[in-house]
């Protein structure tokens, strides 16, 4: 085995370790090495049979090999291969099919989850968020509406404006939503979280809130949409969708991304008065525990 004081350190990456421990791999490991060096994108989408096969070497030596690199196997180490050579500005792209096999599937799905992530930092105007933050920490009342997984994402958010000392609520349900937005005011604001944008319920709810004068937020993928066109303040998330395994996850990553920095936003707005409110949530939560 080779020690750890021979590579560069992990935060290299992981193309650069190789290279730097290639004076200390045995001859079938360097054989190894030297295959993946010449077609790194290649070897993401293979699998460990695959790679043994194309490169003349045992699967064990795989194993070894990237045990070698202090990696846990070969799933971690092709995560951080794909990611090291992904360009700033563009990912691997690979879709999903019935041929992958589970270390291929993987590889896939953390990249597309990576790249829904990057892509959504990079779509989201940070004067809109600064613009929803300011609107929120004033705002007497925060109700969000979402449908399926965009409700989730929608009850993540009002338990972190809970803990912030803010009033907010979530629904769900098309006439709950409704009748929420109807009780709104010029104090309050409505979210609106919906990945296509074209969630009827959604926007006939934030419709109704801004005709009751509310500060309306759209949180979606796509602008334009018609979400957008209710909205006071737009904020993207950046995901696509795939055919098999669609957006649900990868637009849920993407949307608590947004939620996180925006609340992150908001606590800053409201400055170390929100601690206090941090540290009741967190003593009435504790009476729950066992």
């Amino acid at each position: 085995m080779t020690t750890q004081t021979q590579f560069a350190p992990m935060q290299a990456g992981c193309l650069i370790r190789l290279k730097s421990a290639m004076g200390a791999l045995k001859p079938a490991e360097q054989t190894l090495a030297e295959f993946i060096l010449s077609d790194p994108a290649a070897v993401i989408h293979m699998s460990i049979s695959e790679l043994a096969h194309k490169a003349d070497v045992g699967e064990s030596t795989i194993v070894r090999f990237c045990r070698a690199l202090y990696y846990s196997g070969y799933q971690e180490f092709k995560l951080r291969l794909a990611q090291d050579i992904v360009e700033p500005s563009e990912f691997i792209h690979s879709k999903i099919s019935f041929e992958d096999g589970t270390p291929d599937l993987v590889a896939k799905i953390f990249q597309k989850n990576i790249k829904a992530v990057e892509d959504t930092r990079r779509s989201l105007d940070p004067a809109r968020l600064d613009e929803a933050a300011r609107f929120m920490s004033v705002a007497r009342k925060v109700d969000i509406y979402g449908v399926s997984y965009s409700y989730f994402t929608g009850l993540d958010l009002k338990h972190k404006l809970l803990r912030l000392g803010r009033i907010a609520d979530a629904f769900g349900d098309a006439h709950l939503q409704a009748m929420s937005a109807s009780a709104l005011s010029p104090q309050d604001v409505a979210i609106g979280i919906s990945h296509s944008g074209a969630t009827q319920d959604v926007i006939d709810a934030l419709e109704i809130a801004r005709t009751a004068g509310a500060i309306v937020i759209a949180i979606t993928n796509f602008s334009p949409s018609p979400i957008t066109r209710v909205a006071d303040v737009v904020l993207l998330t950046s995901a696509v969708d795939t055919p098999l395994g669609g957006e649900v996850l990868t637009s849920r990553i993407a949307q608590l991304c947004v939620i996180d920095v925006l609340c992150a936003a908001i606590a800053v707005r409201l400055g170390e008065s929100c601690l206090e409110f941090i540290q009741k949530a967190s003593e009435a939560i504790k009476k729950k525990r066992c």
